[in-house]
């Protein structure tokens, strides 16, 4: 493949910035626009796509939800105990240092 060159800068077109405006709606993916300021505008429309949204929704079988908090359950449980023994584990080194230097009463 050969090399392709860059244009040199003489040859590139001048180019404006682009003008920017602000949004007048945002329009979500199911392609109905939710008109933005004005109080209550859209309200309900947001609520019905918002219900329609929750329906597409992959939600887990109970199982599978029973599974989830059990694995997240244990490894809680296990950071936990790792977590406590760290921290026995400074705790004693600490109070042997103190002991070495002749602190009395730790």
């Amino acid at each position: 493949m050969p090399p392709t060159k860059a244009p040199s800068p003489s040859k590139r077109p001048a180019s404006r910035p682009a003008k920017v405006r602000a949004p007048q709606s945002i329009s979500p993916a199911g392609g109905r626009a939710l008109p933005l300021g004005g109080r209550g505008q859209g309200l309900v429309s947001l609520f019905r796509d918002l219900k329609s949204e929750i329906k597409k929704v992959n939600w887990p079988t109970p199982r599978q939800a029973a599974n989830m908090t059990a694995v997240i359950v244990a490894l809680s449980a296990g950071l936990g105990a790792f977590l406590g023994l760290v921290d026995f584990s400074f705790q004693e080194l600490f109070r042997l240092m103190l002991q070495g230097l002749g602190a009395a009463g730790y």
